[in-house]
């Protein structure tokens, strides 16, 4: 036992002593780049008279707004720290002075003005907000790892700091395109105002549900796949997806460019929008929502057991199968008849269920037509979108609610902007 236990402080000591030295290399290197980028901009090395260099470079007075390099000299340092993942820098950062007294600004590449994160460790708070750990255990794990305190609203506005999907126009545009959205919880301020135990005055919230409308390009003939683009709205009508389509549209993803199918969740508002942009694209129904209609439609016998019920709608659902795995749209047809003719006066409502929407139920058929070696089971429903959301669904239950909507898009960009296709 003494022997494990002297091993791991080994381990422990010499995991230390290399955070110590990355620490001590990446603050010699973050030093010597601004020493570097002092001469760069000032045209002259450290003690070089001033009167031998003329023109005019990027740095800048702040005072009088010249940008006469032959004005400028150094004037010692400035300590900032910089927090990083493998501890706190100590940087010197060069300071310049003008002869008129007023202070030099320098456009340093390597260290932002008021920068005191490093981007290894904005990158490591963005990874535990996708992990769902709310800001005072991200300021308690800093607090303890690096020994420093960090505020709640730095914190928050790291968290929050994620830019917007591109709007450039697609390098290629996916021939199939997956359409869905997931629904979360926002909470919205409203005019009342409660005092809390502490006697602050706080605003009541309520909460409101809103949703991710998300859309995703496939290549079946590549078997590759990315996120086209995303929108936030406060329901699934037809102007919410009309604002998200005609994104995509102004992208490219338009039939000229190659798009060939839509596939879709029946939504009443996305099929009113995709019949006014795009009316002349197959528009396929995924066949699970169907395949889930029609057996919430399936009336089974009044006298047998429950699980005898559910035993007869597996069954008669199972029949379905053959209308998907037909040679063509025609074969498919005659099944169908088959089986309505079969069960016309006994399930009304199934048969029903089955007639209705019936050219999107089998759209994927006109795309097979043209192109047979494509897999059909990428044809005809949004599992693959599906999975996609369930990561966002999981960021979602862990978090319950967001307070902005910003942290709710932070919160979604940081999920789908690296599946991005561009």
């Amino acid at each position: 036992m003494l022997k494990i236990h002297s091993l791991i402080e080994s381990v422990n000591q010499l995991v230390t002593g290399i955070q110590q030295e990355t620490a001590r290399l990446a603050q010699q290197r973050i030093n010597e780049q601004l020493e570097a980028e002092v001469g760069l901009w000032l045209c002259r090395e450290r003690h070089q008279r001033r009167h031998t260099v003329t023109g005019k470079g990027q740095a800048v007075c702040q005072r009088c707004g010249t940008r006469e390099v032959k004005r400028f000299s150094r004037n010692g340092h400035r300590r900032r720290q910089l927090l990083t993942t493998f501890g706190v820098l100590t940087i010197r950062q060069p300071r310049v002075v003008c002869e008129c007294g007023g202070s030099v600004r320098m456009p340093f590449t390597v260290l932002a003005p008021r920068q005191r994160w490093w981007e290894d460790l904005t990158a490591k708070i963005h990874r535990w907000a996708e992990w769902g750990m709310s800001l005072r255990q991200m300021q308690t794990e800093i607090g303890d790892t690096l020994a420093t305190p960090v505020g709640l609203r730095k914190l928050n506005s790291c968290v929050h700091q994620v830019t917007p999907p591109t709007s450039i126009e697609l390098s290629s545009v996916p021939p199939i395109v997956m359409l869905d959205a997931i629904w979360v919880t926002l909470l919205t301020d409203t005019d009342q105002h409660q005092v809390d135990a502490l006697g602050r005055q706080r605003s009541v919230k309520t909460r409101q549900k809103m949703c991710v409308l998300v859309a995703l390009g496939l290549y079946p003939h590549q078997g590759t796949w990315g996120i086209l683009g995303w929108h936030l709205a406060d329901s699934e009508s037809q102007p919410a997806w009309e604002a998200l389509l005609v994104s995509l549209e102004q992208r490219g993803v338009y039939r000229q460019r190659g798009v060939e199918l839509l596939i879709h969740d029946g939504g009443s508002g996305l099929i009113a929008a995709l019949n006014l942009l795009y009316p002349h694209i197959p528009h396929q129904r995924c066949t699970f929502h169907k395949l889930r209609n029609l057996y919430t439609a399936i009336q089974a016998p009044p006298d047998v057991s429950r699980q005898e019920a559910r035993q007869f709608k597996r069954d008669l659902l199972r029949q379905i199968q053959p209308i998907f795995d037909a040679q063509n749209v025609q074969a498919a047809e005659k099944i169908r008849d088959k089986l309505c003719e079969q069960w016309h006066s006994t399930q009304p409502k199934w048969v029903k269920t089955l007639q209705r929407d019936w050219h999107e139920t089998v759209a994927f058929y006109r795309v097979l037509a043209r192109f047979p070696n494509w897999p059909r089971t990428a044809l005809r429903t949004t599992s693959l979108l599906e999975r996609v959301n369930r990561m966002l669904r999981r960021l979602f239950r862990a978090a319950g609610a967001y307070h902005t909507s910003a942290g709710l898009l932070a919160a979604v960009t940081r999920v789908l902007k690296p599946k991005l296709l561009i």
